[in-house]
């Protein structure tokens, strides 16, 4: 039984130690990680070295900031809930009764 769990555990570690390294290779990061990976990967990492090319993985561009937008959103859901009028809602006044003030 023990020699079962031995294999499992350095068959995760060796799966894992793989995938680490192909993804530093596709991104293109080097250093202590990368090296260690390698190592603990060995026969599966020198296969990775021919097949993944170094930093293949496309840079993609940052997400739009819609902070703005978001902030905005939150101010008139407050209003609205609270019982104000929204900023830019469109309302409609009704004469005020001597008995509601």
């Amino acid at each position: 039984m023990g020699f079962l769990v031995e294999e499992l555990v350095g068959l995760v570690l060796w799966l894992v130690a793989n995938w680490t390294y192909v993804q530093a290779r596709r991104i293109g990061r080097h250093g202590f990680t990368r090296l260690v990976a390698f190592w603990f990967g060995f026969p599966g990492t020198v296969a990775t070295l021919f097949l993944v090319r170094e930093g293949s993985q496309p840079r993609l561009a940052p997400p739009p900031d819609d902070e703005e937008r978001l902030l905005a959103e939150v101010r008139r859901g407050r209003a609205l809930s609270s019982g104000e009028d929204a900023p830019g809602a469109s309302t409609t006044t009704t004469p005020e009764r001597k008995e509601d003030r």
